[in-house]
Parts: structure tokens; sequence; C-alpha cells
């Protein structure tokens, strides 16, 4: 079923095109994922899709009856009720059947049986129950209960009056609402926008099972390929569908020109060969007929436009001006936070060209760490150690929220006065500040144009000890990609705070997990913690399992032993992970060593590296070889 269409929709503002000729179908149980370059439209076609802006010619249309919810970037939940009585409100048409229900119960208990209406007040009751079942009118507070929970609130906060919550709370609050209302259409404008990495992967289960159509607007590429089922790509004012993910679209679209691109070259040279033939024998007698058809030929073609693809992206890259030494950070029994200890005994260290993300729920203290780190805020306990000549650049998603009474231009040129006017063009041409718009006030940019200032301030700094803060927040995809291909080869050390895991998963290469008591280190990029993470869950449940069967005798003991076993065997699998990964953190010390100058270019230091890497080598897969075998062990038991 359709629950809207799109005809030949165009829509302009002023003389400044915005798209033409959009064509799109929507259909029940299918998710359309909306992207596009920051400016290309999408939050327009959004408000149009929504009701909220007109069109300039184009029909959109929906069957009667369907129900749209709409949840925009900046969409808070405003009440003074209780978090409770806002969830309720989707079910208000279930509430008033509840009430007709008591009603009929109240007229049935004052009333005997050989009352004339007693039989239809009967019937009525079973017609109201049957639809108040149906509509799923026993499980509200379950529906009310996931949700919430789901969003990352407790129990306690639906007696809360949602007032009292933050800007960043009522934006889940109203998502939260819209969810329940269960729509024919959901049309969602950036809805990872204050989740943490928890609340978004929830989400994306949610919204896998919702049985209606969703329309998601969405910068987070992981999200994408996890929840949709076709890429409507807004470019060059025209619309494009794609029915894969997200991961599968950039290749399509990409194969897509290439064949686009061949067939008009085919067809340019098969021009060019008839007018050659026109011009030289159109004149000819013995030849003029065969020339006369060809001309024809060529005045019948219809010939193709030129294929376009809108290349133009950012292009930069992040240097150092000196190397640090191998070990960058060293922190010993950290305590972060503001006026009061927010999180304490903080281990960590930072070795050279580590890519290092630091992961966790909201309000763990991330950034308050980073901050820390970057001695933008005091540490309240403990050491930072800092390495030979490490030298930070820091930045922050505030940072993208910066105001100025100077133009583009004159920003960065202020930065680094030094600079002559050409060179400072040249920078912000790179990043996609050319000719007039460097004149651009800079309170008047978007967030992502603001963000591309800081990070040209960035890149002049050359530091070799790179720390930032969610740097693909105001960036749009284009431009993370751009980010992501400096930063995987930036010379230096990395250490960022993120809650795109599609970045995390290209950069990093180890991942520290946050939370209140410790942190946890994975050797690896998301994909593997992610490996790891189900690996521990799934050991958690069987051990739940066996503890759930009680004691029952000589079964009771039996399962006894093999908890002891299964505990023995737990602690000698995690022993032997933390010798695998001392041993991995050796093998790439040594691979680092063989790779400087000093070493490679000396043959004797080189074999002895050489030699060094190969022990260790050996020594890693006997240890692997030892750890597959008590994995085997304790998926036995």
């Amino acid at each position: 079923m359709i629950v809207m269409q799109l005809g030949n929709v165009k829509k302009s503002f002023g003389t400044d095109m915005i798209f033409e000729n959009i064509n799109l179908e929507i259909k029940k149980g299918e998710t359309v994922g909306i992207v596009g370059k920051n400016g290309a439209g999408k939050t327009t076609l959004m408000k149009m899709l929504a009701g909220e802006l007109g069109l300039d010619e184009g029909q959109i249309t929906t069957p009667k009856g369907i129900s749209i919810g709409y949840l925009t970037q900046q969409m808070t939940l405003e009440s003074s009720q209780t978090v409770r009585d806002e969830m309720m409100r989707p079910f208000s048409h279930l509430l008033r059947i509840q009430e007709e229900m008591q009603k009929v119960t109240t007229w049935l208990a004052e009333h005997d049986y050989d009352d004339p209406a007693y039989s239809e007040q009967v019937e009525r009751y079973d017609t109201l129950q049957n639809s108040f079942e149906s509509q799923g009118g026993y499980t509200i507070d379950a529906q009310i209960k996931t949700v919430i929970t789901g969003l990352n609130f407790t129990k306690g906060d639906l007696d809360r009056n949602v007032d009292a919550f933050s800007g960043g709370q009522k934006t889940r609050l109203a998502l939260g609402q819209m969810l329940l209302s269960k729509p024919d259409l959901l049309l969602l404008d950036e809805p990872t926008n204050h989740l943490d990495m928890d609340t978004v992967a929830w989400l994306e289960q949610y919204l896998n099972s919702f049985t209606g159509a969703i329309a998601i607007i969405s910068h987070d590429r992981y999200f994408l390929d996890r929840t949709v089922d076709k890429i409507f790509e807004v470019e060059m004012n025209r619309g494009t569908l794609y029915h894969s993910n997200y991961t599968k679209y950039v290749k399509e679209k990409e194969k897509n020109y290439s064949l686009r691109m061949k067939a008009y070259e085919h067809q340019q040279k098969e021009i060019k060969q008839l007018e050659t033939f026109v011009e030289k024998n159109i004149a000819r007698a013995s030849t003029s007929n065969m020339a006369k058809s060809r001309r024809k030929k060529l005045e019948q073609m219809d010939r193709m436009d030129t294929p376009q693809i809108d290349r133009k992206s950012a292009r930069f890259s992040f240097d150092i001006k000196r190397e640090s030494g191998n070990d960058v950070l060293r922190i010993n029994s950290l305590d972060i936070g503001y006026e009061e200890t927010l999180n304490s005994g903080i281990n960590l260290n930072v070795d050279k060209r580590d890519r290092l993300a630091i992961i966790g729920p909201n309000g763990i203290g991330k950034s308050t760490l980073v901050k820390t780190i970057a001695k933008k805020l005091p540490r309240h306990a403990g050491e930072i150690i800092y390495g030979t000549n490490v030298s930070i650049g820091y930045y922050d998603q505030k940072q993208a929220e910066f105001t100025s009474n100077r133009n583009v231009l004159e920003e960065l040129w202020h930065e680094y006065p030094n600079m002559n006017e050409s060179d400072v063009r040249k920078v912000l041409g790179r990043f996609l500040f050319t000719q007039d718009e460097v004149m651009k006030s800079v309170n008047d940019l978007s967030g992502g144009e603001k963000a591309r200032i800081q990070l040209a301030k960035l890149m002049l700094e050359k530091n070799n000890l790179l720390i930032l803060d969610e740097p693909t927040n105001h960036l749009d995809i284009d431009s993370k990609e751009v980010l992501e291909e400096a930063l995987q080869n930036f010379p230096g050390t990395i250490l960022f705070v993120s809650h795109d895991r599609y970045f995390i998963d290209r950069i990093a290469t180890k991942i520290v997990e946050m939370d209140l008591q410790h942190l946890q280190t994975y050797n690896g990029d998301y994909s593997y913690y992610r490996h790891k993470k189900e690996e521990q869950a799934s050991l958690a449940i069987q051990v739940e399992k066996q503890e759930d069967k009680g004691p029952n005798g000589t079964d009771y003991e039996q399962q006894k032993q093999k908890r002891n076993e299964m505990q023995k065997l737990k602690r000698s699998t995690s022993r032997m992970e933390e010798r695998i990964q001392a041993l991995e953190e050796e093998i790439a010390a040594t691979e680092q060593r063989l790779a400087e100058p000093e070493v490679y270019e000396d043959y004797e230091k080189a074999s002895e590296y050489n030699e060094q890497l190969n022990v260790q080598k050996a020594q890693l897969d006997e240890l692997m070889s030892e750890w597959a075998a008590l994995e085997e062990q304790l998926e036995e038991i």
C-alpha cells in the first residue's frame, strides 16, 4: 500500500531552485533514508511531506485517513504535565473506550438481569472490550515503559513534570510520544541527535519492528545502514532513488555515474563520426544520399545530457611540526569533574599513533575527561604525564557554535596574521569557502560552515596529538568522509569522543569503554568491540541459565562443579586475553621501530628487530591457540 506519492514536485525560494521533477513513492512497511549535502533541500522536502510547506508545481498525495507524525530537529516536548500524562496522550482513543467500559460496568452493577436493556449492555461491553484489547489497550503501560526506558529514562521519570527536564531530554520525550502514537507515516529529521550509542541501538530495533512507513533524514551512516530499505538522494536539484542501504548506495551511485559517462562518451563519439561523414560527403553526388541519411539520424537522435555528479567537497589534511615520543600520555588515578568529582581512579595509556575512541553513555564524563587531558579543565586528583614533544590540538562540537563579528577571511587571518591574504584564501578554498564566500559574516554561517572554519584552524596548528570531542557533529556526510580520510592519513596520535559508529569504525584502532567504575580497553575497531560485547553478553546468559537451575541433589553438585570450572576458565581466559593484548602492543611497538628511518636504514638493527618480531609473532600464535582452546572448553560447559 502506498502511503504517500510525490509527482513532479518542484520547489524554489525566489530565484533559488531547490529541486524539481521529484518523484517518490513511500509504501507501508518500508523505511526511506533521505540524504544529501547540507543545503541540498532535505529538510525542505521533509516539511513538504509533513504538509508544513507548500510546493510550486506537482503534487503530493496520500490516501484518505493516513496519519503522519513529524519530528523536527528542534522539536521538544513542552508541558507542565507529568511524563506519564504526556505519554498517555497517543492512547486517548483507547482511554475513551476504557471510560465507556467503566460506565457500562457501573450500569450493570446497578441493574438486574431481568432489566430489558441488560443483554444489550452486556453486548456493548463485549464489543468495547474486544476493541480495547485488539488495539493494545491492556498493554498501554508496558508500551510506555518500553519506550521510556529505551530512550534512557527511568520508570521514576514517569511521575516527574516534563518542564523539569533539559532541552535534549525534552527532544527525546517528543520522540517517545511520537513513537507511541504509531502514525501510518513517521517523518524523522535527525532523530539520533541527543541520543547516546545504546539509545540509538534501541531506536534501530524499534524502527525495524515498526509496521508503518518511515522517512528519515540522518547523517548517521551506521544508523542508516541498519534501518533503511531505500536511499533517496537529493543532489543538484534532483532526486534519485536507490534500493539499498547507505553503504551499498555509495557504491551504486559511483557505478551508475560511471556507466552513464561511458554511454555519454560513446554517443558523443558516434555523433562526431556522423557529423564528420555528413560534412565530407553531403556535397558529393555519389555519397550525398548516405550523408543525408546520417544527417537525418543525427536530427532524430535523443541526445544525452552530460552526466553530472556533485563532487564539490572539502579537501584537507592534518600534518605535524615534529614527532612526539612513543609514550604520548600516561594517566594514573585521575579524578575529573567540574565543581564536584564526576569520575575517579582513571588509568589510561596512549601510545604514539594510537587512534583511541572513548565511548560510553551520556553524562558518564567522556567530554570532561578529554577536556581535562587537553588542559581545558583542571584535574581533581591523580596525574597526567605528557610525553616528549607532545603538542595538543583540541576540537569540540561547541566550537562550531561560536560567534564572531568578523567575516570568514578575517576570522582565519586574525589567528594567523603572518600569512598573506592569498595563502589564507587558498586554505579557506580547501574548506569550500571560495571567492565571495570568504566575505560572509561568521554569525550568518551554519553550524557545518563554522565547523569547517575551526577544522581549518586546527589543520594550521600542526599538532601531533589531536583531541576531538564529537568532531562529526554539524558535518554533512561528504564532510565526514573527507575528515575521515584526513585523520586516517594523519601521522600523529588521535584521542576522540564520538557517538558516530561509522566514524569510529573507520578511525579507531582502540576502543575505550567508560563507566563510573573503570575504563575497559578493546584493541580493535568498533566492529571488533561489538563482537566482543556480544560474546560477553552470550557468556553472561549461559552463566545465568546455569545459575537458574536451583539445587536438586546430585544435579546441584554437578551444576556447582560446572560453575566453578566455568569461573576458573573465565579467569584463565581473561588472563590469557591480557597477555595477548600486552603482546600485541609489544608487536605494534616493534613494528613501529622497524618503520623508523634510523632502524630500517641500518641493516643490523633491522635484522635484530625482525628477529624479535618473528619471536613475538610466534608467541602470539601460541597464545591464540591456547586462548581458542579455552574458549572451546567454555562453550562445551
